[in-house]
């Protein structure tokens, strides 16, 4: 069920959606951390390191070789992709989508005032941040090392599919 996984996940960031959910094997184990009181309340940046694993397996594959199974198994999963309904647009158009997301997402530096949101999450304070696609507050999230270690990794991997 890889692929279809992967084609869903695609999807998904191809329209800013956080594929988490097609992924929650990688979700981190520990909560989200928030930092301070009420009008003061920040991302706390020692919550950053929750997703030290996820992005060091990341950064740690060679973006060529990704590159190489992409191309592998891109019939494939183009047949996935289209099994989901996405029968007017190739994977790969999606999937340079999603990384043209993901690398126009903005390295924010702490502190990173939060607010209560809708129901039980929080919601980005600066209003600019909160207008981003899911797919791209989750980077900032993850912290802007993290961020900038995702999207130097994509570049890579993007330059390598072309």
């Amino acid at each position: 069920d890889l692929l279809r996984q992967m084609a869903a996940a695609i999807r998904e960031a191809s329209a800013g959606v956080s594929p988490a959910r097609d992924f929650a094997m990688l979700k981190p184990q520990t909560p989200f951390a928030a930092a301070g009181r009420a009008a003061q309340r920040t991302l706390d940046p020692a919550g950053y390191r929750r997703f030290d694993g996820l992005v060091s397996t990341v950064t740690s594959m060679d973006a060529a070789a990704a590159a190489q199974v992409y191309r592998t198994i891109r019939p494939r999963l183009n047949e996935a992709y289209a099994a989901l309904g996405n029968t007017n647009r190739d994977v790969h158009a999606s999937v340079h989508t999603a990384i043209d997301i993901m690398l126009d997402t903005p390295v924010v530096q702490p502190p990173v005032r939060i607010v209560v949101g809708k129901g039980a999450a929080w919601a980005y304070a600066d209003p600019a941040l909160e207008s981003l696609t899911p797919t791209q507050k989750q980077l900032i999230r993850m912290g802007p090392a993290h961020t900038e270690a995702i999207q130097t990794w994509l570049r890579s991997f993007k330059n390598a599919i072309q």
